[in-house]
């Protein structure tokens, strides 16, 4: 049963990933914890499930890509994976499920607030920032999207460059995060198998279904409905820690 809870998370956070370009992890992490997965494999599947859909998004959008944005959250990423991988195997997991929890509802609030915000002037060395805290999240909580999506969604890039730079972001963040959790023991290798070969074509339908349905729906109404989702599972995770 939380093979199949689990497998319906999985397919919705995807559509809404799918559709928003940032959704996934923000809505399958704290629904996989409250089905009862533990942080280790939560973070295994996401991080293994994300990377093979983005796949699909960098061969279609790689033309959007700007290059020195995305480097630069690569770069700034690299430490950011080894310090979580530490702070993972290090403390408790009930106290990152609550800083799971309170980042989630932190971020969607953000979001929400930059959605209406008008532009403000670029910081440089934001990109090494936003990638550094991404890549501590992404290896404590698999939730490596936050930041970036803060940074572009502040920065108010157009559409189709915000989709491909996270899909690039994410492809090889995910991949260097996978690694290093292997190097560290904190792989979970039951969220590889049977799960990610369970949930693997719910994730591909869902992605693509919302990468279909998204861009037809009114997009600042979309995403409203989405944040309020996050907001309310990240607060129930919190709140279950």
């Amino acid at each position: 049963m939380e093979l199949i809870a689990g497998g319906v998370s999985i397919l919705l956070a995807s559509f809404l990933g799918g559709a928003t370009g940032f959704g996934f992890a923000l809505v399958a992490t704290p629904l996989l914890l409250l089905i009862g997965f533990p942080l280790p494999f939560v973070i295994t599947a996401n991080l293994s499930l994300a990377l093979v859909t983005r796949v699909m998004i960098v061969v279609r959008f790689h033309g959007d890509v700007a290059p020195p944005r995305v480097i630069g959250l690569i770069l700034g990423a690299v430490p950011g994976l080894w310090i979580g991988t530490q702070v993972l195997t290090g403390v408790d997991e009930s106290t990152i499920k609550l800083c799971a929890g309170v980042v989630v509802m932190a971020a969607a609030l953000l979001l929400l607030r930059s959605m209406t915000a008008p532009p403000p002037k670029p910081i440089p060395g934001a990109p090494l920032a936003a990638g550094f805290a991404g890549g501590f999240l992404g290896s404590t909580t698999s939730l490596n999207g936050v930041a970036p999506v803060l940074l572009l969604a502040r920065d108010q890039v157009s559409p189709r460059s915000f989709i491909a730079d996270l899909a690039v972001y994410f492809v090889v963040t995910n991949a260097l995060a996978l690694v290093l959790l292997a190097l560290e023991g904190a792989l979970a290798r039951s969220a590889l198998y049977p799960a990610f070969l369970l949930w693997l074509p719910g994730s591909l339908a869902g992605n693509w279904l919302g990468t279909v349905v998204g861009p037809r729906l009114p997009e600042r109404t979309f995403r409203r409905i989405t944040l309020l989702i996050v907001l309310v599972a990240g607060g129930v995770t919190a709140l279950t820690a």
